[in-house]
């Protein structure tokens, strides 16, 4: 979720009634004790994965793998490396030219990243852009054939915003204590029977729409710092005053990363290490934040299905452009919104169910909003009801209904299954969020809670590491029931 509606986080919720043990974290927290580098790159990989999803590894060997090596800068808020993208064409066609997503360029992120040079298979190629520089455009000298693969390999610098965050996406931002790097290095686009997925992203939602592949990333850092990034860290050395950390990923369909001052606290929940780097004096909150999604990630895990990475972190960033922000193992979460009230709650569990959606099971964030966000919101209302009883899941399942029918009133009402660019934004988190929770709602009603729990179960073991559309979960569900729920879509999904 790019930008958590303030008319969704209204709550009056009671306090936790479990807790956790919190260890604050004076090392760098996300990483194991390992010192050294792994040979084997499915090891490599299976390092980040969860020990019940390791056999995962075997069964993706053909996902795209990006190596990047390079250094981070916090005071010159740079990041400068070189990627190597081995990339298999399965798109059932020949390629004649491959596009890079360059989203550090794209006017409101408010950053630059430039490649300086490219090779394919070792030959040097120019690099073209397109779209006021979001897209890289290499023209292959010879087409890539279906089932080919090639070696690209990328020199590029980053740089990030430093200030005004409020006047930027946010998520590429050095705030003086964190430098955050989200979605900052050339990201291949998406190809479907050889049609480049180059659309601008709006950013009035989430940006990125990208299938699963494996991230093996390098960064030479001041030790004055801790690296935090999606996957797991498998080796640090220093050297003087500066660290070299490796990061390597499972099947994660992007990559975040950030250099960060901030002090942490974290606790291990069902065989997965969770992270909060908290703002300096907020210890308190920062076990709050802990103890949320602790709780909300077991719930996830025993409702939907195991979590299948061995790290989650949650890193304050004081950008204020938004509220809560979820990449694959990683989230973001402004600096204002570190405090006990249940907003906090309530942001904290909503951003770790997109680990499940948007995650695991990916969609297109700009075309198909709706199917990660509103799963996302009804899973507030599964957990409150599973923590606190039926009474708190309708308390936080009326807070969408009256969205809603605030919408309905303004006859703002419409189909949820449109481009996020057709709707103002308004619109848009009342319908991608509340009315495609209610939406959720509906089918839960008709079929009732254990059936319910059946289809998410199996829509997440079907589709995981996948991209969906939302007749996916309909498929789902109608297996589980045996009925037909194709009117309650169209009703809820489709109707304008």
């Amino acid at each position: 979720m790019q930008r958590f509606l303030n008319s969704q986080i209204a709550r009056l919720l009671t306090l936790f009634i479990c807790t956790f043990l919190f260890i604050p974290a004076f090392v760098h927290a996300q990483s194991p004790n390992v010192t050294t580098t792994v040979v084997d790159p499915a090891a490599d990989q299976q390092l980040a994965m969860h020990t019940s999803a390791r056999g995962d590894i075997a069964s993706h060997p053909d996902v795209p793998l990006y190596r990047i090596v390079g250094t981070i800068d916090p005071a010159k808020r740079t990041w400068q490396a070189t990627q190597t993208l081995t990339f298999r064409n399965q798109s059932g066609t020949s390629l004649s030219k491959l596009y890079f997503r360059l989203f550090p360029n794209l006017p409101d992120v408010g950053g630059s990243l430039t490649i300086s040079s490219a090779s394919v298979n070792g030959t040097s190629i120019a690099v073209k852009t397109e779209a006021n520089r979001y897209l890289a455009r290499l023209d292959l000298i010879t087409p890539l054939t279906n089932g080919t693969q090639i070696n690209v390999v990328l020199n590029f610098i980053t740089t990030a915003p430093g200030k005004n965050g409020a006047s930027w996406y946010g998520t590429l931002y050095q705030d003086g204590q964190t430098m955050a790097l989200a979605s900052a290095y050339p990201l291949l686009a998406n190809n479907t029977n050889g049609v480049w997925d180059v659309a601008v992203p709006n950013t009035k939602g989430d940006l990125v729409t990208s299938t699963a592949a494996y991230y093996d990333v390098t960064v030479t850092a001041p030790s004055t710092h801790s690296i935090i990034s999606t996957g797991t860290a498998s080796s640090i050395s220093n050297v003087g005053t500066s660290q070299i950390v490796r990061m390597v990923s499972g099947l994660q369909r992007d990559f975040a990363l950030a250099a960060t001052k901030l002090p942490s606290v974290n606790a291990t929940v069902d065989g997965t290490k969770i992270s909060v780097y908290y703002p300096i004096g907020k210890l308190t909150t920062g076990k709050a934040a802990l103890k949320y999604a602790s709780q909300s990630l077991h719930f996830y895990n025993t409702t939907y299905g195991q979590y299948p990475y061995n790290e989650l972190d949650i890193v304050d960033l004081n950008a204020g452009s938004f509220e809560g922000v979820e990449f694959p193992g990683f989230i973001l979460i402004e600096q204002d919104f570190f405090t006990n009230s249940s907003d906090f709650e309530s942001l904290i569990i909503h951003e770790v169910a997109h680990q499940w959606f948007y995650g695991v099971i990916g969609n297109d964030v700009q075309n198909h909003a709706w199917v990660d966000e509103g799963f996302a919101t009804y899973s507030q209302v599964l957990y409150q009801e599973a923590l606190r009883g039926a009474s708190a899941g309708t308390k936080e399942k009326n807070i969408f209904v009256a969205d809603y029918n605030d919408l309905k009133a303004q006859k703002g009402d419409g189909a949820i299954d449109r481009p996020i660019s057709t709707m103002s934004d308004y619109s848009y988190g009342v319908l991608t969020y509340s009315k495609a929770a209610l939406y959720f709602d509906a089918i839960r009603t008709k079929i009732g809670a254990v059936k319910f729990t059946a289809a998410i179960r199996n829509y997440y073991t079907t589709n995981r590491y996948g991209l969906v559309d939302g007749m996916a979960f309909v498929r789902a569900a109608q297996n589980s029931c045996g009925c037909d729920l194709l009117p309650l879509y169209n009703q809820w999904v489709l109707a304008k």
